[in-house]
Order: C-alpha cells, then sequence, then structure tokens
C-alpha cells in the first residue's frame, strides 16, 4: 500500500515556532492527503507529557488522537543537534537529525541516555555534545540499542544545519559519524535541495532520499510542504521503517531547490556591514576565496555550490546534468502559495487565498492528489471552478514553467514567477542587489 508521510516537525518547544495543536495538525493532514506525521520534539518533557496524554498509542506502532480526527496518525519524532570536533578540521560540527521512535517507553530511554550526557532537554531540539566523531558513533549506538527500529536520519543535509553544510565543511558522513555511518540508511533532503542534486554525491549512491515539511506550523504552506510516498506492506510504525531501510520510495514531493533557503551562495542584505544590499552568486562566479565582497565576512555557501564540491571531493566526476535522480520525485509549489500568487498577495494564509485553496482541493479530495494529476485532469476538474487567470497559472507550474526570483539563499526562499523558467548558473552580483 502506499503511505504518504511527513516525519520531520517541531512544536512550540523549540525556536521560532508558535504554538502547535495536533488536532489542528490533523486537520491540515487530511486536506494535504498526509496519512502519517512526525510529533516533533518528543525529547521535551512537557510535550512529552502532553502527547502522552492526548495521543492514543496503538499495537502498530502508531499514534492516534484520544478525542477528535480518526484518521490522522503519528509517529514519535525528534531533532537532535550532534556537536563534535573532526579530526583535521577546526572548530566543532553541528548536524542535525531526525530521530523516530516506535514507543513512549523507547523515547524516554533515550531522553534518561541523553539526561546522562548532560543534554538539557527542556528545549524543542536537543544538543548532544560529543567530544569526537567516535563518540559520535558511540551514543548513537547507544540509542539504537534501546530499540532496533528507532530510526535516525540525517537532517536537510545540505544545508549550514546539515551533514554536509555545516561548518567546517566535511567531504563525507563517516568523518563525522564514524562506524555510526553504517547504522544509517536515508537522508532527508531538505527544501533546498532534490534528488537530482544528491544524485551528484556518490556517498548517497546506498541512501534512500526522504523528503519531510520541517513544519513550524500547521499552515496550508508548510505542513507536507515535502513528504514522502512509500511502498509499505500495512500503515504501521514497523512497515514505515522497512520501507525506509529497503528504499521502497514510491516518490518524493520536493521544492523546487531554488526556492529553498540556501539553494545559493551570498549574503542577505540584512546583514552587518551590507545597509540592506545583498551579494548573490552561481558556484562559477563565488569569489575564489568565498569571502563577501560587501562585508569581508566568509559567505553562506550554497547548496548548489556544495553539491558540486562534495561531487569532485568523493572523485564521483559529477556535474549538474551529467546523473539523473534514482529516485522518482515531482516538484511541487505550495498550493497556498500559487494562489496568494494569483491574487497578487504576499500571505498564504489570507481569507481570499485559502477560500480558493479550499475549491481547489474539494475538487481533487487532497493537495497530494491534485499534485499527483497530471495538465488534463487538472484543467477538466478546475475548469469553471476557479477564475480561467489563476487556472492558466496553476497550469503553467504543473508543466514546470516558473521559477524564482530572486532564487533562495542565506535563509532568504525565492519568490516564485510563473510563466517563464530561470537560469540557476547566471547569477553574478558581486556588487550586491537591491
Amino acid at each position: 500500500m502506499h503511505i504518504s508521510v511527513d516525519l520531520h516537525s517541531h512544536s512550540g518547544h523549540a525556536g521560532g515556532v508558535g504554538e502547535i495543536r495536533l488536532d489542528a495538525v490533523a486537520s491540515a493532514m487530511r486536506r494535504k492527503g498526509i496519512d502519517v506525521f512526525g510529533t516533533g520534539d518528543c525529547l521535551q518533557p512537557a510535550w512529552r507529557r502532553e502527547l502522552a496524554i492526548i495521543l492514543v498509542e496503538e499495537e502498530c506502532g502508531l499514534f492516534r488522537l484520544r478525542d477528535g480526527d480518526d484518521s490522522a496518525r503519528f509517529i514519535l519524532q525528534t531533532e537532535i543537534i550532534i556537536t563534535a570536533s573532526v579530526p583535521g578540521r577546526r572548530g566543532r560540527n553541528a548536524p542535525h537529525v531526525v530521530v523516530l521512535f516506535p514507543s513512549f517507553s523507547a523515547a524516554d530511554a533515550a531522553a534518561k541516555l541523553l539526561e546522562k550526557w548532560n543534554s538539557k532537554l527542556g528545549i524543542g531540539r536537543p544538543f548532544l555534545k560529543c567530544a569526537s566523531s567516535k563518540e559520535v558513533a558511540e551514543r548513537i549506538g547507544a540509542i539504537l540499542e534501546i530499540d532496533d527500529a528507532i530510526e535516525i536520519i540525517p537532517a536537510h543535509v545540505m544545508t549550514p544545519q546539515g551533514i554536509y553544510g555545516c561548518e567546517p565543511h566535511l567531504d563525507s558522513m563517516r568523518e563525522f559519524f564514524s562506524d555510526a555511518a553504517d547504522s544509517l540508511h536515508a537522508v532527508e533532503t531538505g527544501l533546498s535541495a532534490d534528488p537530482t542534486l544528491l544524485a551528484m554525491i556518490p556517498e548517497l549512491d546506498s541512501f534512500a532520499l526522504i523528503s519531510n515539511s520541517d513544519c513550524h506550523s500547521d499552515a496550508s504552506h508548510r505542513l507536507g510542504r515535502e513528504f514522502t510516498t512509500l511502498d509499505a506492506s500495512e500503515r504501521s510504525y514497523r512497515a514505515i521503517i522497512s520501507a525506509i531501510r529497503s528504499r521502497r520510495i514510491v516518490r518524493t514531493a520536493e521544492f523546487n531547490p531554488a526556492e529553498g533557503r540556501y539553494f545559493l551562495t551570498g549574503h542577505r542584505g540584512d546583514k552587518a556591514g551590507h545597509s540592506g544590499v545583498a551579494c548573490v552568486f552561481s558556484p562559477e562566479f563565488t569569489p575564489q576565496d568565498k569571502v563577501c565582497p560587501i562585508c569581508g565576512k566568509r559567505l553562506t555557501i550554497g547548496v548548489l555550490e556544495r553539491a558540486l564540491e562534495l561531487s569532485r571531493a568523493q572523485g564521483g566526476g559529477r556535474e549538474i546534468g551529467s546523473v539523473k535522480s534514482r529516485q522518482e520525485f515531482i516538484h511541487t509549489v505550495p498550493l497556498s502559495e500559487i494562489c496568494a500568487y494569483n491574487f497578487g498577495v504576499g500571505n498564504p494564509e489570507s481569507k481570499k487565498v485559502l477560500a480558493l485553496y479550499e475549491k481547489i482541493v474539494d475538487a481533487f479530495g487532497t493537495e497530494v492528489a491534485f499534485w499527483e494529476a497530471d495538465a488534463a485532469e487538472i484543467k477538466r476538474k478546475l475548469y469553471g471552478v476557479v477564475p480561467e487567470k489563476h487556472l492558466a497559472n496553476i497550469l503553467e507550474v504543473k508543466r514546470g514553467n516558473f521559477t524564482f526570483e530572486p532564487l533562495g539563499f542565506d535563509g532568504l526562499y525565492g519568490k516564485l514567477v510563473i510563466g517563464r523558467t530561470g537560469d540557476w548558473f547566471s547569477v553574478n552580483c558581486p556588487r550586491g542587489i537591491d
């Protein structure tokens, strides 16, 4: 059976996140077409206590709401920031990982281990501080020994918070995870990368690629903005983990990387010393010393550039366009963002935007079903339901005739432009852009 999952989110106990209610999440899941969702922050004591009250554990290792929507299912999940010094690298790396648990007892045991290692669990993303990559491997091994169904997945691997993007830059996962790299089965693509970009990195040939929203709210343009459809034997925790480990990925739904916040190299305009002026570069135009020509500090290196660097460091000789993704995927733009674009407004959660969004979802049942439909079906189901101008823009996105101006860089999302495609490789703004 096909199961659509979004296994990385956060609660209100994580930084930059408002109050999250799982009944609202369940409603959004139903409209999106997400079958199973990660709870976020399940090691944070207050949130774990709340989860134990509002969720009912099923024998299959998934959870449902005690009251309310009976269709939504949840997996206990947290994000952990692991820090360690790597031999030959100056400073400490701090990549993030997603951890999935089959039960509250497994999550409780992991929390006790982290407390033993002096991790502070009061924040949504606890830090696991290690002295070395060897200790990283030992502690990951200890967590995995709690239950053989616990899964650890490097998160948004190409961003500055991921294993390949964090500073100081690493050439492989084994540099940081040491022997624990052999216990990893999948990586999370993140909003600024997709399977085609990650196909440039030889090390990832043996990993499943999954996609999650990493959402900080239940808003329609956040939850389920990326998701993974699995070929699972049943809707259960172990069947989901088995599908990931055996790479039974039907498809991932991905942001176009150019929309992601770390796609290109650069500095946004509100950095110190920039006075509102930004600079952004495609790989061939990045200053050789990687120093910003405006403020004189090191640039935030983008995902596109890191993918090229890793391809060369790992001896793959793979360039953009020279390799194809080994997994099926689709590029999506959150439907409410398309609706906002149609109205010329910036708020995807405005009343008129959400009214249009609901009309479209009503026509297909879920947003996942909308993205799975071809252009002919979309035209047939939406003709007369939405204004012709809006339908035309929706079809242009479905056909791939869209871009982002500017492209995403240094923590800023790309800005959607419908009706033309863009060039990833010609961006060269050494004197800055307004």
